[in-house]
């Protein structure tokens, strides 16, 4: 005779919390407003648009406003880049 198990009886069983899962890594880093922000204006400037969208830091419309002005930023570097590269050729054609 096999044993079945009884379904009217109680079993007797322990609820554990499920462990936690540790933060670090990058979430950490794109959760972090002030490394985001320090990304994009002093390394990454457009380039770090997709960490800026991937934080949770910042609302959608704060997210919207910093990528114009990143843009802004950026296109500002990229033409002050192209007048000191002018600046430079001008002087080398110069000198030649």
């Amino acid at each position: 005779m096999s044993h079945q198990p009884s379904y009217d009886t109680p079993l007797e069983a322990v609820v554990i919390d499920a462990p936690e899962t540790p933060r670090g890594g990058w979430r950490e880093v794109v959760d972090n407003p002030w490394l985001v922000l320090g990304t994009l204006f002093f390394v990454t400037a457009a380039l770090g648009l997709p960490v800026l969208w991937m934080s949770r830091a910042f609302s959608r419309t704060s997210k919207a406003i910093l990528t114009v002005v990143v843009l802004l930023y950026t296109a500002l570097l990229i033409y002050v880049f192209w007048l000191v590269m002018l600046w430079c050729y001008t002087r080398i054609a110069d000198a030649l």
